[in-house]
């Protein structure tokens, strides 16, 4: 096996998966590439082994959420003697050259991202480095203002990450510590780079590495409200490990969730309102009790429903 292994995480994502599978292994490369299904048994796995003979995989046999199934991958990869490690979202397209860049990038003990463009509009930056907004403790992505003196071709220094994308040597991975369970989905990338500065590592995004990325793809149906109570919730989460006071907490609900109702009440929208006041109770009930990790099934059955 390489020293280097991508970890793909897919949870029913099949088609995104094997497209992605594609941009990587369909050139030149020394790494390995590890496919993990996280519980859904839609038959990527056997497919991917298909199509890629040499691909490893992996059968989580639940969902872990993004947090739990990218740590089962990395943890598979620093058990098969991986000296570096990339964890790569499913609905991204990454090519070989992108990975070795990333590679040369995180050599010296960086935790390194690439650029993220929209895979519908590749012209568009989606992240190139990142902020956390001291006035909301939300973890943002700079705007193309922002980045305007930023060398298009370097390794360029930021506060966050993103977790759709993110490479660095197993050493760093163990110093720092894998993704916080806690959080199953949303802002642990957040989490991880607060973290990771908080240890000394640097962390950087690697503008000449570029991926394209379907953005937001997995929240759609029954997601399109857990996202709001994983939203909430874990950003009450990330704005405590900030250091955030309850003020600038209160402010990420004010500015960032409660739009959403008001849109309701705007488009007379009883049934979401009434929907995403639910959700909205769960998250604050669960934030303030520690009721971490995935959501409660009732809310899970609720929001199948709903779809």
């Amino acid at each position: 096996m390489d020293s280097h292994v991508v970890v793909v995480l897919s949870f029913r994502g099949r088609k995104d998966t094997l497209a992605c599978l594609d941009g990587l292994l369909g050139g030149a490369h020394d790494y390995s590439v590890l496919v993990v299904d996280n519980g859904s048994f839609d038959g990527v796995l056997e497919e991917a082994r298909r199509r890629h003979p040499g691909v490893h995989t992996l059968q989580t046999g639940d969902n872990l959420g993004f947090a739990g199934g990218m740590n089962a991958g990395l943890r598979w990869a620093m058990g098969h003697g991986a000296t570096m490690v990339t964890v790569l979202n499913n609905d991204t397209l990454c090519t070989p050259d992108a990975v070795q860049a990333l590679e040369l990038c995180a050599a010296h003990g960086a935790i390194v991202s690439p650029q993220v463009d929209y895979l519908a509009a590749p012209e568009r930056i989606w992240f190139a480095g990142g902020v956390v907004d001291a006035d909301t403790a939300l973890p943002r992505h700079l705007t193309e203002s922002e980045l305007d003196g930023v060398p298009e071709g370097a390794c360029s220094p930021t506060e966050t990450l993103a977790g759709c994308c993110l490479t660095a040597r197993t050493d760093v991975w163990r110093r720092v510590g894998l993704f916080d369970e806690r959080y199953f989905l949303l802002f642990e990338d957040a989490e991880l780079s607060l973290r990771a500065a908080r240890s000394g590592v640097p962390l950087l995004v690697c503008r000449q590495a570029r991926i394209l990325h379907r953005v937001s793809a997995s929240f759609t149906g029954e997601f399109s409200y857990l996202g709001m109570y994983f939203y909430a919730r874990n950003g009450l989460l990330f704005g405590s490990a900030f250091g955030a006071g309850p003020l600038v907490r209160a402010r990420f609900l004010r500015r960032h969730v409660l739009p959403a109702f008001a849109r309701d009440v705007r488009q007379r929208d009883a049934r979401s309102l009434g929907r995403h006041g639910l959700t909205l109770a769960a998250a604050l009930i669960d934030y303030s009790t520690g009721r971490l990790g995935g959501a409660p099934a009732w809310l899970n059955a609720r929001a199948r429903s709903w779809a």
